[in-house]
């Protein structure tokens, strides 16, 4: 997927760059071509049809780079409308493939499904200094769609702290060879951001690509 944010940025730092390039090389070429014309050897006098292609090529380079400037606003229109579109998502419940999110009030609500096979089944959580802080082996091993939803309690009995989590997720089947499974997310859009350079949604997980969102959901589903 390509992002429209993160393109507008490029493009126009390109068409600045470009466009002082060209201001300071044309610039040059007028003062020798200035000095060129007034030194001539009048026997000898400036070619012009190497002037007129001299002419032309920068012609030529002034012309695209108009054409990039305004294909660059064309793109943040372009962006300012996928903005709006996406105000749709607002007050909604995504699913996004992440195995990451933040602690919220209502914990987290992590979402997974099982291929056929698992024999065994533990989901872990990690804090961001890497530390285990709560485990469980989970009996419902079953194919398909599973919830976890965490409440943030540790395996001490105590409550975590505001901060990002992973959830690990160890499957392995009848004998003993590990399964993949990715986790997602599921919570509920606050707002859409563009401010990084990648087309974001804000949601109470924390802030995820659009990219990697997998369903819209109503809000009375779970």
């Amino acid at each position: 997927m390509v992002d429209v944010a993160s393109t507008v940025s490029n493009l126009q730092s390109n068409v600045a760059t470009s466009s002082n390039n060209l201001t300071d090389n044309f610039d040059t070429f007028i003062t020798l071509l200035t000095a060129q014309l007034q030194n001539q050897d009048p026997l000898e006098p400036v070619d012009s049809t190497e002037f007129t292609n001299q002419l032309v090529q920068f012609s030529s380079v002034e012309q695209q780079i108009q054409t990039n400037s305004a294909l660059a606003d064309l793109i943040t229109l372009t962006a300012s409308s996928q903005a709006a579109g996406l105000s749709g998502y607002l007050g909604k419940e995504i699913e996004v493939q992440s195995s990451v999110a933040d602690m919220s009030e209502d914990g987290i609500d992590w979402r997974y499904t099982l291929p056929e096979g698992v024999e065994k089944l533990t989901l872990s959580v990690q804090a961001e200094n890497g530390r285990i802080v709560y485990s469980e082996d989970v009996s419902a091993t079953n194919s398909g769609d599973h919830q976890f939803k965490w409440d943030g309690e540790l395996s001490n009995g105590e409550t975590a702290t505001d901060g990002t989590y992973r959830l690990l997720i160890g499957a392995t089947d009848a004998n003993e060879s590990s399964v993949t499974v990715a986790p997602r997310v599921r919570t509920s859009v606050t707002g859409i951001d563009l401010s990084t350079g990648v087309t974001a949604l804000s949601t109470g997980a924390g802030l995820y690509d659009f990219a990697s969102v997998l369903r819209l959901t109503n809000n009375s589903q779970t």
